[in-house]
């Protein structure tokens, strides 16, 4: 008698605060998936729309979604750990409720992981919601190589890494992260330069995210809203510099000093977006 294969499972997390406009698209493109061997839990973040009746109605009906409401809101980053805590499956993965998943996309990533042990996590190409029928403007680069290249690649693409936070991600690896619940500007940067320091990330020629700008557009001054000491204010990505300097230490020297010249070139553009928000903003006055 044959051994019965066991399908490897994933784990999706989805936080939510008052996402009543977009949450039902979302739920169905996870549904709709051509794997469905996953769980779905939704923090809901002490919703005051129609969030939780949507929610629970979904709920009802598919014993793979688990719905959680947080008693009070105790801030995103609180909300994306606390997904991380309730994951129990092999693979896991971040699904924004205004984003949308093509049907293939757990099938081709999860192939991926399951065939590839140097790839710490699998994504595939990702746009904004007005690009679909824009090919040109899908973001599809990978980070391979050595853990150098890797570094170099992020920091060449980290304006345009929305994708790799959201990759199917091995979950032994990502809970041993310590800082996701830490908020500053570049905080995700951290996480991606973290899952870097591990393996490799790759990034499939199948599959699609489409990411909704809603997320983009609810703050006006990121910068000013995360700056919490004064050396922010000339290193706006201060935290995420010394996080990833931490990570740095088994470069060779001169692997590292590239790799720091790359960083302190991201901190300028930081820097410059920075002051032309806030003149604009002083004109409008």
């Amino acid at each position: 008698m044959k051994a019965k294969v066991i399908k490897p499972k994933v784990s999706i997390g989805m936080p939510v605060y008052n996402g009543a406009k977009t949450i039902e698209k979302a739920i169905n493109s996870i549904l709709a998936q051509t794997f469905q061997n996953f769980e779905l839990i939704i923090s809901d973040n002490a919703s005051n729309d129609e969030t939780e009746n949507i929610c629970r109605r979904f709920a009802s009906k598919d014993p793979r979604i688990r719905y959680m409401r947080q008693n009070k809101n105790i801030g995103a980053h609180a909300n994306f750990n606390f997904l991380i805590s309730e994951a129990t499956e092999k693979y896991f993965m971040w699904a924004a409720v205004d984003d949308l998943h093509s049907p293939e996309f757990l099938k081709v990533n999860v192939s991926v992981l399951e065939s590839n042990q140097n790839f710490v996590a699998s994504t595939s190409p990702n746009c904004f919601e007005d690009e679909q029928n824009k090919n040109d403007r899908y973001i599809n680069f990978s980070l391979t190589g050595t853990l150098k290249e890797r570094f170099v690649k992020f920091l060449q693409n980290a304006w345009n890494s929305h994708g790799i936070f959201y990759s199917i991600i091995r979950t032994e690896i990502i809970k041993d992260y310590e800082d996701l619940k830490l908020s500053y500007a570049g905080a995700d940067w951290s996480f991606n330069f973290f899952l870097l320091s591990k393996g490799e990330i790759n990034r499939t020629k199948e599959g699609l995210i489409v990411f909704g700008r809603f997320g983009l557009s609810m703050r006006k001054n990121p910068w000013k809203d995360f700056r919490k000491k004064k050396i922010e204010f000339f290193i706006p990505l201060y935290q995420f510099t010394k996080y990833a300097l931490g990570l740095m230490k088994d470069l060779r020297y001169h692997e590292w000093l590239y790799v720091f010249v790359k960083i302190l070139k991201v901190n300028f553009q930081a820097m410059r977006s920075s002051y032309m928000i806030e003149f604009k903003e002083f004109i409008k006055i």
